[in-house]
């Protein structure tokens, strides 16, 4: 067996069929499929045991005794991988029917832990294509698992996992397969539809749920078990610009319309964590509006702009009428 996708399943019976069909109907034969059922409430169960049976030699089955979120299950699939190479699929999303075959070809093209293209957002039916730079922004401030194909050997080698945070796991593995120079070759190929599900984690993201917390808890957890001081600093600089990027779209994003009041608490705490972590972040080298080259112009503008005005004192102004939004 070269490769196996692993899909974590939970509560995603409108969407587990659709995920599965675009599995099992690729143009290549040598992988297998690894579901595990992390105590989904509906009936994904039910969907599982029908695919498993309807397709033995393709599909396993593995059921948590527990619910475990989808960082601590991926990694227990990571423990029953026989494979050379691994993908992670989310049960909602799915793929085009050489997506496998053509990750595989590039893997094959030389000595990579990490092959990595872009995506296809889909938006209630709505496409929409997200082709990624050739650059390491590619591989940190685009922080996804999916989408790629990795090396079991790499991952096995430097111990790399995912976080119990509810949200941030892409984040912190991604962060870690750059702390440990991962060698990555970039395709210029989308064929993963990543389906905006308003009821999943992400997609239910509002202010009330303090995902400048969040964000935080998970960098404090990628903090304490890597010595940043190890690495040159031109590396220290991408951790630290993709932490900012983070913090900026967690404050910015995710906290429209929650008052001034609740904005000010959160930004105190923002910045507060950034000073204690990263004391000179003002001065990162990657801060700026047509810089770094290969970072989304979303990103460039979000952190350029606002931290740009934090330089010059002026940028609470912005957060409170992003807070009145």
């Amino acid at each position: 067996m070269k490769a196996t996708v692993i899909v974590p399943v939970y509560n995603v019976e409108k969407y587990l069929s659709r995920c599965l069909d675009s599995l099992i109907n690729q143009t290549v034969s040598n992988y297998e499929i690894l579901c595990v059922n992390d105590c989904s409430p509906d009936n994904s169960d039910l969907i599982l045991s029908e695919y498993q049976e309807k397709y033995p030699s393709r599909i396993r089955v593995l059921n948590n005794e527990c619910n475990l979120g989808l960082g601590r299950t991926r990694e227990r699939a990571l423990k029953h991988v026989c494979s050379e190479y691994i993908f992670f699929v989310d049960s909602d999303d799915y793929v085009a029917p050489d997506y496998i075959e053509t990750y595989l070809q590039a893997a094959e093209d030389g000595d990579y832990d990490i092959i990595a293209g872009g995506f296809i957002r889909d938006i209630d039916g709505k496409l929409k294509r997200h082709r990624i730079s050739n650059s390491v922004w590619s591989t940190t401030t685009y922080a996804i698992a999916c989408a790629k194909l990795f090396k079991k050997s790499f991952i096995e080698e430097n111990k790399l996992g995912f976080t119990g945070v509810p949200c941030g796991e892409d984040i912190y593995f991604s962060l870690c397969a750059f702390y440990r120079n991962a060698k990555v070759k970039i395709i210029p190929y989308e064929g993963y539809y990543y389906y905006f599900n308003r009821q999943s984690i992400t997609g239910s993201m509002n202010y009330k749920k303090n995902h400048e917390q969040i964000m935080a808890e998970m960098f404090d957890l990628f903090l304490q078990s890597h010595d940043l001081s190890k690495l040159p600093k031109s590396r220290f600089d991408v951790i630290e610009y993709t932490y900012l990027a983070n913090m900026i779209n967690a404050l910015v994003v995710f906290n429209r319309g929650c008052g001034p009041k609740l904005m000010k608490a959160k930004y105190d705490f923002v910045f507060s964590h950034a000073r204690e972590n990263f004391p000179n972040y003002l001065k990162n080298p990657h801060i700026g509006i047509l810089k770094p080259k290969g970072q989304t112009f979303k990103i460039r503008l979000g952190v350029g702009v606002m931290l740009g005005l934090q330089k010059l004192h002026l940028d609470w102004p912005a957060y409170y009428i992003i807070s009145k939004l």
